[in-house]
Formats: C-alpha cells, structure tokens, sequence
C-alpha cells in the first residue's frame, strides 16, 4: 500500500511542477506581450520612473 501512496505523490508533484511551469510560461508570454506593444505604441512613459534627467 505505500508503493501506492509514494506513487500518488510522485504524481502530485508531478502535476504541481507542470502547473508551476503552465502558470511561468503564461507570465512570460504576458509580459513579452506587453513589453512589445509598449515598444509599438512609440509614446515615451510619462510615469516618472526615469533615474536619469534627459538631456535638453
């Protein structure tokens, strides 16, 4: 009965790895998205992140 048990286990962790590794690819694909349709939009951030003054 524990090979049954350790098996349902190595399963868990095995399903628990792939939805970690589903739920990554998502966030990357997102922020790839993102990062790409801001490169596009061409509008300069106006959120006043910049550390470095621009120069004039």
């Amino acid at each position: 009965m524990s090979d049954v048990r350790r098996g349902r286990t190595v399963r868990g962790r095995i399903g628990e790895s792939l939805e970690v590794l589903g739920l990554r690819t998502v966030l990357l694909a997102y922020w790839g998205t993102t990062s790409v349709l801001a490169r596009r939009s061409g509008k300069p951030r106006t959120d006043g992140g910049e550390s470095v003054p621009p120069k004039s």
